[in-house]
């Protein structure tokens, strides 16, 4: 059997194309691809970090009277965009014991992701802003005594 040249050629440019896709690339969109976050989030923020959950202190409190947020305790492991200098950061969560893709209220648009549960130990890609220009609501704080600054969660995403 005989082979054209043109059908060689092309083999060989598109073996030579899908060869070189698999270097791995060092930029800061490769390294969020491998964690699996959103190329875009719908929600907005001046601080985007991967976090492992390290504490939520107490139980979330019941729903149904107010919507409140919750400060939970994380451990910086990566800053995706912003800046951070510590290692552990405190971040409110808009009504907890709500799905983020569940939200129907007037906080829908606002905050998102796909976290259904919170766990400790597991890790999420947050989208935060100063919990001070993000929400006025009731806050349900159990670190009084740490006066770190706290965040508000828009987006958070399990990695």
């Amino acid at each position: 059997m005989r082979t054209s040249f043109p059908f060689v050629a092309a083999g060989l440019v598109l073996f030579l194309s899908l060869a070189g896709c698999n270097k791995k690339a060092t930029s800061v969109k490769a390294t969020k691809a491998s964690i699996a976050i959103p190329a875009r989030p719908a929600a907005q923020g001046s601080l985007v970090v991967v976090g492992t959950l390290q504490k939520v202190s107490g139980q979330f409190p019941a729903n149904d009277l107010y919507k409140y947020a919750y400060v939970m305790k994380y451990s910086v492991d990566t800053v995706v965009e912003g800046a951070f200098a510590s290692g552990e950061i405190l971040v409110a969560h808009y009504d907890p014991r709500t799905a983020r893709s569940a939200i129907q209220d007037d906080q829908k648009g606002k905050v998102g992701g796909t976290l259904s549960t919170f766990r400790e130990g597991e890790k999420h890609y947050l989208v935060l802003r100063p919990l001070d220009s993000a929400w006025t609501g009731a806050l349900e704080d159990n670190y009084p005594q740490e006066k770190s600054p706290r965040w508000f969660a828009t987006w958070a995403q399990g990695i």
